[in-house]
C-alpha cells in the first residue's frame, strides 16, 4: 500500500511546476484527476521539444501527468462547473 491511497486531488494546473507537483502525490498513491479545458485541454500538450510526440501530444505533457485521470471541463459553464464542484467536494483537502 502507497501512502496516499485512498485519497482524491484535483490537478487544476498546466504546464511544469504544478503538474509535477501533482505527479509526486500520484506516484504516492493519491487518485489525481486533471482537470483540463474540453478543447484542446492543457497548453502543454503543444508544448513540444525535439519533435518528441505521444498521440498527437508533446512527450513532455506525458511525462509530467502519468499516474493521472483527466477531465475535460469548461468552468464558464454552469452544468461542467457544477460536475467540478461535485468531484471537489470529494477530494481531499
Amino acid at each position: 500500500m502507497k501512502p496516499l491511497e485512498g485519497l482524491l486531488v484535483l490537478d487544476i494546473s498546466q504546464f511544469l511546476s504544478g503538474p509535477s507537483a501533482a505527479l509526486r502525490l500520484a506516484d504516492l498513491g493519491a487518485r489525481v484527476i486533471k482537470i483540463e479545458r474540453p478543447n484542446g485541454g492543457d497548453l502543454c500538450r503543444q508544448l513540444i521539444l525535439n519533435h518528441q510526440v505521444v498521440d498527437g501530444d508533446s512527450l513532455l505533457f506525458h511525462t509530467i501527468n502519468r499516474n493521472k485521470e483527466s477531465y475535460g471541463a469548461d468552468l464558464k459553464q454552469t452544468a461542467d462547473l457544477q460536475k467540478v464542484k461535485k468531484l471537489m467536494a470529494k477530494a481531499t483537502c
